[in-house]
């Protein structure tokens, strides 16, 4: 996560002086802009795959949708895309990932990993 102090340099907090208003918007002139932007929809997937994939027994769609931030509309959407592609299943009101799903999230994982450490 950022802190101010990441932002910040000496120089400008001195420039501005006591204006800590003023200190404070250069520093989020300084954020980068990838913090701003919305989520795209692989985003999102993985934002419900990991959610299911915390327990074993599974996981409701009220803890789904705290869990990947989404309104029941879009949740609906993205659980009814993700159950006709086989990467999720439907016990009673539970839902559980299927062993594709476990692939898809593994995968996740290594790719985040792979563009973490890219030089």
């Amino acid at each position: 996560m950022y802190t101010n102090e990441t932002f910040l340099d000496s120089k400008a907090v001195l420039s501005y002086g006591e204006d800590y208003m003023w200190c404070m918007f250069d520093a989020l002139l300084r954020l980068p802009f990838a913090m701003f932007k919305y989520r795209d929809r692989y985003t999102i997937v993985a934002d419900i795959l990991k959610a299911i994939a915390k327990t074993n027994k599974g996981v409701r769609k009220t803890q789904i949708m705290q869990t990947a931030n989404l309104n029941s509309d879009l949740i609906n959407k993205y659980l009814d895309c993700l159950m006709l592609n086989k990467f999720i299943l439907v016990d009673g009101y539970v839902y559980k990932l299927t062993r594709r799903g476990m692939e898809f999230v593994q995968n996740i994982d290594h790719e985040a990993m792979k563009l973490r450490y890219r030089t």
